[in-house]
């Protein structure tokens, strides 16, 4: 059913206009000039420090985007005994002022970059304000006082344009959970020409053009959902994800996320594919348990971790997609595969932790990094522990360990997810300290077993080229499908294929693999022509690849599918 705003707004302000207790109390005002929105007010009121001193936070950095600060402007103070307002730096500013004076700081959050958000690479974190809508995480947004993030708040709405939609994971409030500082950080809000939807604990608030319905993409969400909570045996909670449609270029695509407790913000490009949406979606609303309740995360450089919150979360994406029937061991063995296939081309495989934390904002191949060594060590683990324990154990006692054991400590922060993993798995006699030291620190390179995932099938190794199309793609598609850019060392033009030749259809989604050759119907001068080759580069590699051995009977088919979900 549609989400009744009106009511849900009026509720919220209501409790937030209540919490007197509040150490800081946020509003939040679309201003809107000529039919058209231009920023957003927002005002922060609390009680200065009692030595006459406050500090205060700007966004600086967040998620790779820099100069956050850039999207705050018209910054002003009020408050008794106020002195001048010091900008120490562009993400500092010292308020100096009576003792304990009440303090009321406007600004204005504006868009400091040019146009709609695009398929860059990169999810859009920055803020996003256009004429008629917004979209900010709150990273990237709020003001604050350099206080604990504990510190109890509350956000208010005033002044949302008829007929606009609002939806934030700012509202949990209204089931009467606190708000902290550090809860507004963690959250997403969009309004203006979203449409929210909403079934159960579910919301999902969504704009543009997809080539599925709202409907259908909320249907493709529940299962995800109710699968996730039942491995971890907690209850469904309200859950809020907002969809942001990305603008691209032919022969481009574009799918991303990112978690943010109860919420998390999704971008993609409308041409997204059904099978990397599914896949994406599970693992942004599995990050609500690994790693936020398997332990912390460093507080500096997250990234030296991520090998366990991405890879772990794509690991456990794919085990319980299988596992709930969402997909088939055809499909999660092509996942395997994928992982694998990248890992083994990665020019950056054997790179150490502390690249990854150097380089991951500003190298795609060193982004993808953690993700490919965190899913092939949490394989490599699950398989250790069931030798262990004849398989009477697997890594999903130890995830589950991990979350008891962060969750016993209630009046502290949990000890960091990698110790508590680590600790875990000694539980049952497996050792893993030698294997971070190896294959996460100095970036070993890592190889599975050839049963690791056994009886399904083997995992090979061999050498196989790197693939190459030989010409430019992306620039062919952009050009009307007129060849661009063919390598006169490469395999396309050894075949015959030239600059200006036109391919009559050309799929980029098609090819990856060296030994299956590509055939392209052309036409040049008047004359078709079909030309056909393997995409073999000059380089080889060392690859594992997975091939599940057909089974004899249904018994066999079922051992494997339970293998591959963990269920036996």
């Amino acid at each position: 059913m549609r989400w009744v705003f009106a009511i849900i707004v009026g509720a919220w302000l209501a409790v937030a206009d209540s919490a007197t207790a509040d150490a800081i109390r946020y509003t939040l005002s679309p201003a809107v000039e000529n039919g058209a929105l231009k920023a957003i007010a927002i005002e922060m009121v609390f009680a200065g420090e009692p030595d006459g001193e406050t500090e205060i936070d700007l966004p600086g950095e967040w998620g790779g985007k820099q100069d956050l600060w850039r999207g705050i402007s018209e910054f002003r103070v009020s408050g008794e005994g106020l002195g001048a307002v010091a900008g120490i730096e562009p993400t500092r500013k010292i308020i100096r002022h009576a003792p304990n004076a009440v303090l009321t700081v406007r600004y204005r959050l504006t868009q400091f970059w040019a146009g709609e958000p695009t398929a860059s690479g990169q999810n859009e974190y920055r803020p996003i304000v256009r004429r008629n809508y917004f979209h900010f995480i709150g990273h990237t947004a709020f003001a604050r006082p350099n206080w604990s993030l504990a510190t109890p708040v509350s956000v208010a709405l005033r002044n949302l344009p008829a007929g606009w939609h609002f939806a934030s994971d700012l509202e949990h409030r209204v089931a009467g959970r606190p708000l902290r500082l550090a809860d507004i950080l963690e959250s997403v809000s969009v309004g203006g020409d979203f449409r929210v939807v909403k079934t159960g604990q579910l919301r999902v608030a969504i704009r543009g053009t997809w080539p599925f319905s709202d409907e259908d993409f909320v249907k493709r969400l529940q299962p995800i959902i109710a699968s996730h909570h039942k491995f971890w045996g907690d209850p469904e909670t309200p859950f809020l994800v907002t969809v942001l449609p990305l603008l691209t270029t032919p022969g481009q695509s574009s799918l991303g996320g990112t978690a943010l407790g109860d919420s998390f913000a999704f971008f993609a490009s409308a041409n997204v594919e059904s099978g990397d949406l599914t896949r994406i979606l599970a693992h942004e609303h599995l990050h609500s348990w690994i790693p936020r309740q398997v332990g912390t995360m460093p507080e500096q450089n997250d990234t030296a971790d991520y090998w366990l919150s991405e890879g772990f979360a794509d690991f456990y994406s794919y085990r319980l997609l299988l596992r709930d029937g969402m997909w088939t061991t055809g499909d999660a063995a092509a996942a395997f595969n994928k992982v694998l296939w990248t890992y083994a081309f990665s020019r950056v495989r054997t790179a150490s932790n502390a690249r990854v934390v150097r380089d991951f904002w500003s190298d795609a191949e060193v982004n993808q990094l953690p993700y490919q060594r965190g899913f092939l060590l949490a394989a490599l683990w699950d398989y250790r522990v069931r030798q262990a324990t004849t398989g009477a154990k697997d890594l999903d006692d130890v995830m589950l360990g991990m979350k008891q054991d962060a969750s016993a400590v209630s009046d502290q922060l949990p000890p960091p997810a990698r110790q508590l993993f680590i600790a875990n798995m000694q539980k049952f006699g497996v050792d893993v300290s030698d294997d971070v030291a190896r294959f996460v620190e100095k970036g070993e390179a890592i190889v599975l077993p050839a049963d690791v995932w056994a009886p399904c099938g083997p995992v090979s190794t061999g050498e196989i080229a790197e693939f190459d199309r030989g010409f430019d793609g992306r620039r062919t598609i952009a050009n009307a499908n007129f060849v661009r850019g063919v390598d006169p060392a490469g395999p396309a033009f050894a075949a015959g294929l030239r600059d200006d030749m036109r391919i009559m259809m050309l799929d980029l989604g098609q090819g990856g693999d060296a030994r299956v050759e590509l055939v392209y119907r052309t036409m040049a001068d008047g004359k078709e022509r079909t030309i056909h080759y393997l995409p073999e580069g000059k380089r080889h590699f060392t690859v594992q690849e997975f091939k599940i051995t057909p089974a004899a009977d249904e018994a066999g088919q079922k051992a494997c599918a339970a293998r591959l979900a963990g269920t036996g």
